[in-house]
């Protein structure tokens, strides 16, 4: 059993927010349980969906845990042909991972990107990970415009592991400004 499905529908995005915002209200579950794709970054699959989106005025990728999936999957089918919306295609995802990077040459920031790199989520694992810190103790002045920092903190890597701990992963890091993340991937079960 897989914990998360990834659900695309085709139709305006406004839509198709409107309509699982509801889907949710009407069941009383949370509204940050599905989350789109375009909210995290998610990563293309093909050249095709991306001209079949321009071809029929958009398709949107949602995230959303195995208990919402076949009545959501069902509600798009039976009420969203109303105003729009088709299921485009539903599957179920094995794990997901995203790349990131980021330089900071502040100790307090370097401590809170550490801070949210050290407290993984069960399960989520790094699939690469380095870390480099250096001081220059002659490099003193204003920070902005040295030539040379006195402090400065490098790390990059690729964190792989089920949906909802990479979720909690990107949610820590995209608030840091200096962090870069790179697109969510997924996998399929077929493929994990």
């Amino acid at each position: 059993m897989h914990d998360w499905h990834v659900i695309v529908i085709e139709g305006p995005e406004r839509d198709v927010r409107a309509f699982v915002a509801r889907f949710l209200a009407d069941r009383g579950a949370d509204p940050a349980s599905v989350v789109f794709g375009d909210d995290v970054d998610l990563e293309d699959e093909s050249l095709v969906e991306r001209l079949r989106a321009l071809l029929r005025g958009g398709h949107h990728a949602l995230l959303a845990p195995a208990e919402l999936t076949p009545a959501l999957v069902d509600a798009v089918a039976r009420e969203g042909s109303e105003i729009g919306l088709r299921v485009g295609d539903h599957h179920a995802v094995a794990e997901a991972s995203f790349g990131f990077e980021a330089e900071v040459f502040s100790r307090e920031v370097s401590k809170a990107i550490r801070a949210a790199l050290q407290a993984l989520p069960e399960g989520v694992r790094f699939a690469r990970h380095a870390e480099h810190e250096e001081e220059h103790a002659g490099a003193k002045g204003v920070e902005l415009y040295a030539p040379a920092h006195h402090y400065a903190y490098r790390v990059s890597g690729e964190l792989v592991g089920p949906v909802a701990g990479i979720l909690v992963m990107h949610e820590r890091l995209v608030p840091h400004e200096a962090v870069r993340t790179m697109p969510l991937r997924l996998t399929s079960p077929a493929t994990a």
